[in-house]
């Protein structure tokens, strides 16, 4: 299997942690902007992340691939309603959290950046207010049966997005802190997080 991004974490490293933990073996391709301007055409979708299996089919959207990727590695969800509750969270960090902060990325300006950053802090804490008070089942996991794919997104949000816009995690979030710290501490996550290439974002 191979994987082909742009030399940056963004959409495409909560995959590369899946794939970590689940020690699947795949290509890393890192493309620059020239050499994807070269390979767009043969993107199914014209965009990355895009994921080229075995048989030689292609798929794009990086939530997509990294489903794929979750089932694969076990960490959906033991039960139904499990894999209901970790796709809420996936589903809220890269749909509505990650649009905010594509839309702060894109601004036009700094000041017009600033105002959309002001307001996905506030959006952020009402969010996680609610997920910390009712959705962080595990003890340091969202899940009560342990490690999943929504536990490794909170990660990626919280270690390699905030840094980027100036956020940090409010400390009054103590659920999701120790769900970061979990993260963290996986042995397996932790060497990819070593041996990673150094990107800024």
């Amino acid at each position: 299997m191979e994987i082909t991004y742009f030399n940056a974490k963004g959409a495409t490293e909560l995959s590369r942690y899946i794939l970590a933990y689940g020690e699947i073996p795949y290509k890393d391709t890192r493309l620059s902007r020239e050499e994807w301007a070269a390979k767009k055409s043969d993107s199914p979708l014209g965009s990355l992340p895009m994921l080229t299996l075995e048989n030689g089919n292609k798929y794009c959207q990086s939530v997509a691939i990294a489903r794929y990727f979750a089932n694969k590695a076990g960490l959906t969800g033991k039960t139904e309603e499990e894999k209901l509750h970790a796709d809420m969270i996936v589903d809220l960090i890269r749909s509505d959290i990650g649009s905010l902060m594509v839309k702060a990325m894109f601004a036009p300006d700094e000041a017009t950046k600033k105002e959309i950053l002001e307001d996905t802090k506030v959006k952020i804490a009402g969010w996680f207010e609610k997920v910390d008070a009712k959705y962080i089942s595990g003890n340091g996991t969202v899940l009560a049966s342990g490690l999943s794919w929504a536990d490794l997104v909170i990660f990626n949000l919280v270690s390699d997005f905030f840094p980027v816009f100036g956020l940090e995690l409010d400390p009054k979030f103590t659920k999701i802190a120790k769900v970061v710290e979990t993260v963290k501490n996986e042995p397996k996550i932790a060497a990819w997080v070593e041996k990673r290439p150094e990107t800024p974002h």
